[in-house]
């Protein structure tokens, strides 16, 4: 591994193979915290784009979340809904898990799949709607899901 310099201070993480042909470029570290280059006519290419060879359409996801870490072994191709998927969501003020929140005395929890929400039910403490939840998402979202525990 490596590590190629940007703007603000950052580094981007490469593979020893990627880095020769990356680092012959400027790159910067853009508002949203990714490594990205000028290209001609106003147009920008992402590090982990090029990295893995994107096609349009499809997108790459980060596996840790560091959008940094452009090592081959964090980075796959996916379609939008698996990145969403694999976003980091707020946990819930009122249960303290993702997918759950409290209504009366019960728990709910309920999973968004192709922007239809699923509702999974009611139960009685916060942990038990946050394992249904978590068995949910690992069923509709895979490898991508991201789970409270």
């Amino acid at each position: 591994m490596k590590e190629i310099p940007l703007s603000q201070g950052k580094v981007a993480l490469v593979d020893d193979d990627d880095f020769e042909w990356l680092n012959q470029f400027k790159w910067f570290c853009n508002t949203a915290g990714y490594a990205v280059r000028n290209l001609p006519k106003r147009k920008s290419e992402y590090m982990h784009r090029a990295i893995m060879k994107t096609p349009d359409g499809l997108q790459t996801d980060h596996i840790d979340h560091n959008k940094r870490n452009n090592q081959k072994s964090n980075l796959r191709i996916c379609d939008n809904a698996q990145n969403q998927a694999n976003r980091h969501y707020k946990k819930s003020k009122d249960s303290g898990y993702r997918g759950v929140e409290k209504r009366g005395n019960k728990f709910r929890a309920h999973i968004t799949v192709s922007q239809n929400v699923i509702h999974l039910g009611h139960y009685d403490s916060p942990e038990e709607a946050a394992l249904v939840y978590d068995g949910a998402v690992k069923k509709h979202f895979g490898e991508f899901a991201i789970t409270n525990f």
